[in-house]
């Protein structure tokens, strides 16, 4: 699964590097970096707020895939939207650290807190992400679980299905 996912990120980031303009403001509300701008609106159930800070055909993607994806990512507000909503509607919150930028792209770390994963036992979610910025706004942005995480993800949705 993850093997499959590989070759369609590795093509979403090229194609993003390929039509990159050099990064206008990163920062969004407050000087705060704009992905976690987002997620605040989205934390506080403003998605409409949050997609302003996409582009329109951004890519968002988590490896490996959510059970919520469809494919192995989200193409445009429309899509990234709805899965915010869900994030919303999950009490979802997310807490950023080891911000890196660097031009137009940035690598960070951060814990994902929601019920779906309170009930399984296994929150917060870690991951690892790359977010790709175009004119200050998010271009595309990858969410990767941590290697020490997903095997305990992997462990809780088996028992799950038992």
């Amino acid at each position: 699964m993850l093997r499959n996912a590989i070759p369609v990120l590795l093509s979403v980031l090229a194609l993003a590097g390929s039509e990159m303009a050099p990064m206008a403001e990163a920062a969004g509300a407050e000087g705060t970096f704009v992905v976690e701008t987002a997620y605040a609106a989205v934390s506080a159930g403003d998605v409409e707020t949050a997609i302003t800070y996409l582009t329109d055909d951004a890519m968002f993607s988590v490896v490996p895939k959510s059970s919520r994806m469809s494919a192995p990512a989200l193409v445009g507000k429309s899509e990234i939207g709805g899965w915010w909503t869900g994030t919303y509607k999950d009490n979802g919150r997310v807490e950023f650290a080891n911000l890196v930028e660097d031009g137009d792209r940035a690598t960070f770390t951060c814990l994902y807190y929601g019920d779906k994963l309170e009930k399984l036992g296994v929150s917060p979610a870690e991951f690892d992400g790359v977010a790709i910025l175009r004119d200050g706004k998010i271009r595309v942005l990858v969410w990767s679980y941590t290697a020490a995480y997903e095997p305990k993800l992997k462990a809780a949705l088996a028992k799950l299905a038992q």
